[in-house]
């Protein structure tokens, strides 16, 4: 049985076994002030005396390749100019032929710390957490080898969390027989720079999601025994081909089950109040939508599960460019939501709230304070499922 979550390629190698703040600025090209500024703060000079140096290295460096010395920018690069000369060019049919001139071109050969940087990169690829001895884990390898991917194992946590040091794997999946599995992908997706991971999390068939004991962090897909091969390999190509897809859109994505106790509920406002804050909201946007983001939690809490501990709350996130999402859904029956704004056209919400609690209602007041700490508010069909946006431009 599989389970997925709504809506890379290496050089092909052998596994391999292992025991035992990033930046967040677009993709592009640097210019020379940012990297001026960047080693102005590094260096603690001011900015105009960095710009001088840099300016006099970059002329000094163009001389010395024009000269037609090799110039060693220590283990980082090695750079010369290269003089081709000129050279006799014939038609394949021997009809005619022609003289190519010579020419000059830059060579770049990298030096020793970076080679062994990007030797790091490109091992990124499928990590799968599972024991030294696992039949499954080696016909996984052999499937991702025979496709181009550079393919890695770690037997335990602490060597997974080792190896997510370097670059970030295409996919990670995690075996039941893993002890602190769930807390594994509790630090992958939570974690900023490793959220974007699609994690593959294995169980068995005793295991229940649906109630778990604590505020559990799902994985992108969920897999239970008995494993049908053919389809769960397909699952995993799409859930690859999926993700690569998602991140053009969407910069981090999170999704986790809570318990209506107190205790996960408090793990719950914290987790969320940790993404707004790497998301990069602050001040009044800040307290705005952690307002609402809480006042979504109490609503499913004592109106979709009347205080029922027994069940369970999902909540998502999903941030793109422009806003960030967050989706409550509860267990309960849901409300009519569309008689509630009808009837809240054009009526004081608090003269509202008090005529609900004179006919022995509760609340009133949580729909309208979420409308007006976040930018848009939606429900399902059904209404047990809020959704609030709020924009990224706020933040500032």
């Amino acid at each position: 049985m599989i389970t997925k979550r709504q809506e890379k390629a290496s050089p092909k190698t052998a596994p391999q076994e292992v025991s035992g703040e990033a930046s967040r600025e677009t993709p592009g090209a640097v210019t020379g002030e940012s990297l001026a500024r960047q080693t102005a703060e590094r260096a603690g000079i001011d900015l105009a005396s960095t710009q001088k140096v840099l300016g006099a290295f970059v002329e000094t460096l163009q001389e010395r390749l024009l000269n037609g010395d090799r110039v060693a920018l220590g283990d980082l690069v090695d750079l010369g100019v290269v003089r081709e000369p000129a050279r006799i060019r014939r038609d394949p049919s021997g009809r005619f032929s022609e003289i190519a001139p010579a020419r000059s071109r830059l060579d770049v050969q990298p030096g020793q710390t970076l080679d062994e940087s990007l030797a790091l990169q490109r091992a990124a690829g499928i990590l799968l957490v599972m024991p030294a001895e696992n039949r499954f884990a080696e016909m996984l390898g052999e499937h991702f080898a025979r496709l181009g991917w550079q393919v890695q194992r770690a037997v335990d946590a602490a060597a997974c969390r080792t190896m997510l040091e370097g670059p970030n794997p295409y996919l990670l999946v995690c075996d039941h027989t893993l002890p602190d599995r769930d807390a594994l992908v509790h630090r992958v997706k939570t974690n900023w720079r490793t959220n974007t991971v699609p994690v593959v999390s294995m169980h068995t068939r005793f295991e229940e999601l649906k109630r778990p004991d604590g505020l559990l962090v799902l994985a992108d897909m969920a897999v239970f025994e008995p494993i049908a091969v053919g389809p769960f390999l397909r699952s995993m190509d799409q859930l690859l081909a999926q993700s690569t897809e998602e991140a053009a859109v969407f910069e981090r994505q999170l999704r986790f089950r809570v318990p209506i106790r107190e205790r996960e509920l408090s793990r719950a406002f914290e987790l969320g109040d940790s993404f707004f804050k790497d998301a990069g909201f602050r001040g009044e946007a800040l307290v705005g939508l952690t307002t609402a983001y809480r006042e979504a939690i109490r609503n499913a809490e004592v109106h979709g599960s009347g205080g029922d501990e027994s069940l369970t709350m999902d909540i998502e996130f999903l941030l793109d460019a422009k806003k960030v999402t967050i989706s409550v859904e509860d267990e309960g029956d849901g409300f009519d939501h569309r008689a509630y704004f009808s009837q809240l056209n054009g009526t004081e919400p608090v003269a509202m709230a008090r005529e609900r609690h004179a006919q022995g209602g509760v609340g009133g007041l949580g729909i309208y304070l979420m409308a007006r700490c976040a930018d848009r508010i939606s429900y399902n069909d059904a209404g047990n499922r809020v959704t609030l946006t709020r924009k990224r431009e706020a933040a500032e």
